[in-house]
Formats: C-alpha cells, structure tokens, sequence
C-alpha cells in the first residue's frame, strides 16, 4: 500500500494540501493496484484512471445543405461547422468525487445516486422515485453522508433543500459542493472534514 500521511483534521493549525489533477490521477492508480487481484504483477495490468471534469457541448450545431455532383449523386455539403462551448462534466465530476473518497477512506460505502426520470415507449415518463435526493449518498467511516454537486448556476430545488434538513436532524453531513475547479474542490472537502473532526487520509 502507498504511504499515505493519516491525520486527524485540527480546527487550530490545519493547512489544506493540494495537488493537480494529473498527480492525483497518478496515486489513485498506485491506490487501486495495491488493492487488486494483479497486487503481485505490474501496474500495467490495472486500468489507468481517466477523469473528465470538462467537456464540449454544441450551442450551434453544424449547418449542411444537399448537392448534387456532376453525375447527379446528391451529397451533403457542410455550410458552417458547428461551434461549441467548454462545459463542467457533470458525470465525470461525480466519478473524480467517488475517486476521492475512495482513496481518503477504507470504510466508505459512497454511491452515485440518479434522481432524473426516464421515458419509455409506450408508457411516457416515469418520474424517480428518488426525488431530492443528493448526488452522492453513503456511509463514510460509519456516518452518512449526503453531497449534492451544484456547478455553475445551478442551485438547490425545494425537494433537495428538504432533503438536506432530514439529514442533518438525524445526525448525518450534508455537504452541499459547489464545484469551480479541482483544486478549490480539495480545500473545501479538507475543511469540511477539519469542521466535523473527520479522520482521513491525507496525500
């Protein structure tokens, strides 16, 4: 197992410690290694760890038009390619979260939860029955902890909010993240672990 530094979070002398993205990617993949089947082979045999906290969305898509060669053979014919916009990755940003915890904690159960509804044919939409509930959901070291990833402009809806009050008057964290960047991201989760004494793992 990689040496890592275990450290209870002091509320009086406690400096958050950050590193890139890149690095992290690096320790998780010794991390994950040292706990599989192939402990004993080369790293090589484990899956690098991949994490997407950006992606490309299309805000105008491209624009085609139907021509025809001198033969007659009808082909499209791109006007304008389309034009897109760096976004957060939702998705990927939940899975570098999950990373995380996994790497800091032993004991953590922590599950990506899906609260959107589904449309099927035939039947039209159903909504979840996991309404409110947070992205992330979990026992760590034996306390519940419920996280809810906002990015952007994107704030709590009145179901999450009531979410939130039930977790945190039966005892459990409730960490609403709203994420910026990764290195913002390890600050806040280091302090809320120094606000509510949790024992972890630091790199």
């Amino acid at each position: 197992m990689e040496n890592r530094e275990n450290m209870t979070c002091n509320k009086h002398a406690f400096e958050p410690i950050v590193i890139t993205l890149k690095e992290f990617t690096r320790l998780y993949h010794i991390h994950k290694h040292n706990r599989s089947s192939w402990r004993d082979r080369s790293i090589d045999y484990t899956p690098k760890p991949k994490f997407s906290i950006e992606k490309n969305k299309v805000v105008t898509p491209r624009q085609v038009e139907t021509r025809v060669t001198p033969e007659g053979v009808p082909y499209e014919f791109v006007t304008a390619k389309a034009v897109t916009n760096v976004v957060p990755d939702t998705n990927g940003i939940t899975n570098l979260i999950l990373a995380w915890f996994d790497y800091h904690f032993e004991n953590q159960s922590l599950r990506r939860i899906s609260s959107e509804g589904k449309y099927r044919k035939g039947v039209g939409y159903i909504p979840s029955s996991n309404k409110g509930m947070s992205d992330i959901e979990g026992l760590v070291n034996g306390k519940f902890w419920s996280i809810e990833l906002k990015v952007g402009r994107d704030k709590q809806r009145d179901s999450q909010i009531k979410r939130q009050q039930e977790i945190e008057k039966s005892g459990g964290l409730y960490w609403l993240l709203k994420w910026t960047d990764f290195e913002t991201f390890q600050v806040d989760f280091q302090n809320i672990c120094k606000e509510n004494n949790v024992f972890l793992s630091l790199i």
